[in-house]
């Protein structure tokens, strides 16, 4: 992955450069409007790979991510990123792909997703009577290798086990994305 989070990073860092040159020039929400359109989308574009992958290439995506919070509202770089990213309402780069992996494990779970994504998402069902087994619960398939745990059919069980049961029984996307966003937030924040 550090040579796909290279090129995402060298072309976002284009980007940012271009839109500082114009941002004097630009209101805030139409800066807000710009950054997203160009460089949110670039850092969410296949982020649900990036899963399991080293904690350096997911901090240099963060340093991107809060050059875009601190392009937005003119902060000084010195300033932490932190509460810019909270005001912006933005998730940090690990609840992002957690994010997409738990809305892409949604839309399996209820037959809106590819056929090769719902075959992998298999319902929890116990040997024998468990108060677990009414919990909405996937089953999560033992691997032996670090690149096994980050599979999908893996990481999608063991990130949507860990959900509340709220969470994981809304009855419609929109609602449950809410609802996740609000929970990633409030474990990010």
């Amino acid at each position: 992955m550090k040579k796909q989070v290279s090129q995402t990073i060298s072309a976002c860092s284009f980007y940012l450069r271009t839109i500082n040159n114009i941002s004097r020039f630009l209101p805030r929400p139409t800066k807000e409007r710009v950054v997203n359109a160009i460089i949110t989308s670039r850092l969410d574009y296949c982020n649900a790979l990036l899963y399991g992958t080293s904690a350096v290439n997911i901090a240099r995506l963060q340093r991107i991510h809060n050059t875009a919070a601190r392009l937005i509202t003119r902060s000084p770089r010195g300033d932490s990123a932190t509460p810019l990213l909270r005001e912006l309402h933005w998730l940090p780069i690990v609840c992002r792909v957690d994010f997409k992996l738990l809305v892409f494990t949604y839309k399996a779970m209820h037959n809106d997703a590819p056929v090769y994504l719902c075959e992998l998402v298999c319902p929890y069902q116990p040997t024998r009577t468990l108060r677990s087994a009414n919990n909405n619960m996937l089953q999560v398939k033992r691997t032996r290798t670090k690149a096994g745990d980050c599979s999908f059919a893996i990481a999608a069980a063991s990130l949507w086990n860990n959900l509340p049961t709220v969470i994981k029984t809304c009855d419609n996307l929109t609602s449950y994305k809410r609802l996740l966003k609000t929970h990633c937030f409030r474990i990010a924040y």
